[in-house]
């Protein structure tokens, strides 16, 4: 009996010291922390990437806005902030609807590439826009602590309008992302008392009114460069723009000086309008580049957009169009689609144009070092309309 406890001794003794250096073995009898269970953080969320860049979050970024882990933050812009991950498009974006609601979030548009959310009670606006690239995602976050509203307004002794925030303390808004539709206001493009939500899609007639009023204002001192207005004299072209239709003078006047397409452009499509549906930005960039070119558009193919803007869906861009892309891509850094849309590889023919999006693209025209930019325009000049 003592021989038989002295071999169980021993062989427990083994045991116990072959354990110690085996880190399989001692993983195994290791406390379990609730929060480290099968090797994942708390919620299930990705790791967290180091930032090699040294770009950190503004100290005033929403905590109620899900940061996804498994991405790098690129840069800082405002409230505008970009990130990097080597996880597919689909993976982002299904994170970004679980957990946005979950932080009392509304959704209120969800596309393969594009979010945003509103939070009605705060006014707060979020978007999230994604453009693969290579083997990783680009996504950028824009966000509004108070969303970009136009409210009554007060006057100043200049007899200036300008916005009223019913808060004397409070600083204006200054991101890229307001200024422009804030510039639209202060020249009285869009009236002072319209309320707005930047996000929300541009009409084809409200698009058509900002395009020729911002043309006559930035350009009030070339005669040669305004658009002229159709008098109630003139034979309709559009069947769904009567002489009565208060925006009657405007679209005309373009349909007439041949910068939309009508019956005019022989084109047997354009018979009606349309005016209360989304601008696509298909439209936003034909109407607009006759404007800023002012000379013959160059000939162009379907080649010729591949290899200077490389979409990856240019075959589903209309041939009609290919003409002012070209020339939009030869005005550089100030070309429409980099101003509007920022870097994209996706044009997205169809899609249809925020209030945001055509505020930008309005705050300059020209081509090639003859620019104009809105934000210089004397608010004391006369928009011709």
């Amino acid at each position: 009996m003592f021989l038989l406890r002295y071999i169980l001794l021993s062989c427990l003794i083994i045991t116990v010291t072959a354990c110690s250096g085996n880190q399989s073995l001692q993983s195994r009898f290791a406390p379990v922390n609730p929060n480290t269970e099968n090797n994942t953080t708390p919620n299930n969320l990705p790791t967290p990437v180091e930032n090699p860049t040294g770009v950190k979050l503004p100290d005033d970024f929403p905590k109620d806005i899900p940061i996804y882990n498994q991405a790098k933050l690129i840069t800082v812009d405002g409230k505008q902030t970009v990130w990097s991950s080597i996880d597919p498009l689909n993976l982002i974006t299904e994170f970004y609807q679980q957990q946005l609601p979950a932080q009392n979030w509304n959704i209120t548009q969800a596309e393969e590439n594009l979010i945003v959310a509103t939070k009605p009670d705060t006014q707060e606006s979020f978007k999230l826009s994604l453009t693969p690239s290579n083997d990783e995602t680009e996504f950028t976050i824009t966000y509004e602590t108070e969303a970009t509203v136009i409210i009554p307004t007060q006057t100043n002794p200049n007899n200036v309008t300008i916005p009223n925030n019913n808060n004397d303390n409070k600083p204006p808004l200054n991101n890229q992302n307001s200024s422009s539709l804030e510039e639209l206001v202060r020249l009285q493009i869009i009236p002072s008392t319209e309320k707005l939500n930047p996000h929300e899609s541009i009409t084809r007639r409200e698009y058509a009114r900002w395009l020729v009023k911002v043309n006559n204002l930035i350009y009030s001192d070339v005669n040669s460069k305004l658009i002229r207005l159709a008098t109630p004299n003139n034979k309709p072209v559009f069947t769904d723009i009567p002489t009565n239709d208060p925006d009657f003078a405007i679209i005309q006047g373009l349909a007439e000086a041949g910068l939309i397409p009508s019956t005019l452009t022989q084109d047997s499509s354009s018979i009606a309008f349309k005016p209360d549906t989304p601008l696509t930005r298909e439209d936003l960039i034909t109407w607009k580049i006759p404007l800023d070119f002012r000379q013959k558009l160059p000939n162009a193919s379907l080649d010729t957009i591949k290899e200077t803007w490389g979409f990856q869906d240019a075959t589903k861009i209309s041939p009609k169009a290919w003409q002012e892309l070209y020339v939009d891509w030869q005005n550089g850094e100030e070309s429409n689609i980099r101003r509007g849309f920022g870097y994209i590889t996706l044009f997205q023919p169809q899609k249809p144009v925020t209030l945001d999006e055509a505020g930008r693209i309005l705050s300059t025209f020209g081509y090639q070092g003859d620019i104009r930019n809105l934000k210089d325009v004397n608010p004391q000049s006369t928009i011709n309309n």
